[in-house]
């Protein structure tokens, strides 16, 4: 006569036992940021624009908030990642801020390269807030660019009467 297979019935219960607890364990989460509310393009982000949910670890790439624009239009509930943020851009010292259309792609940080047609000349640029919406639509808001203090008012005066084109290094 063989003895009952007790081991093996222990094992068994272990093994269920073992299972259900690990089922029933709470996997890792992370405070992550969602927008509170809708956050337009080029506003910087505050403690009032974020609202924090927990997610699983490791499901969306955490972003550095700090001194962090809003590259594109954020909605709320949107979650905030790296990649609809840019950082905060300051306008660099003697050089001035000039509102122009350089495409939606541009996001601030970005340099243009800025060429007035009439006279022929190249000026370097650096986008410090996004523009926003649809030229057509009523939301439109230019890009700002930021031009040496020299170039300000040649700059201005193409883009006003039609003779300037801003290319965007990608």
């Amino acid at each position: 006569m063989q003895p009952p297979p007790r081991l093996r019935r222990i094992g068994a219960v272990l093994l269920v036992v073992g299972a259900f607890a690990w089922d029933l364990r709470r996997s890792a989460t992370v405070a992550y940021p969602v927008a509170s509310h809708t956050v337009s393009a080029g506003s910087a982000i505050s403690n009032d624009d974020v609202r924090w949910v927990r997610l699983p670890e490791g499901s969306l790439p955490p972003p550095r908030l700090d001194g962090a624009v809003a590259a594109i239009d954020i909605e709320s509930g949107d979650p905030i990642t790296p990649s609809v943020i840019a950082p905060e851009v300051a306008l660099p010292e003697g050089w001035w801020a000039v509102p122009m259309e350089v495409g939606i792609g541009a996001t601030p940080g970005d340099t243009v390269l800025l060429v007035v047609t009439d006279p022929p000349l190249t000026i370097p640029g650096l986008v410090i807030e996004p523009q926003a919406g649809d030229r057509l639509a009523l939301d439109y808001r230019p890009a700002l660019v930021a031009v040496p203090g020299e170039a300000a008012a040649l700059v201005a005066a193409a883009e006003r009467s039609g003779l300037l084109v801003a290319a965007l290094r990608p």
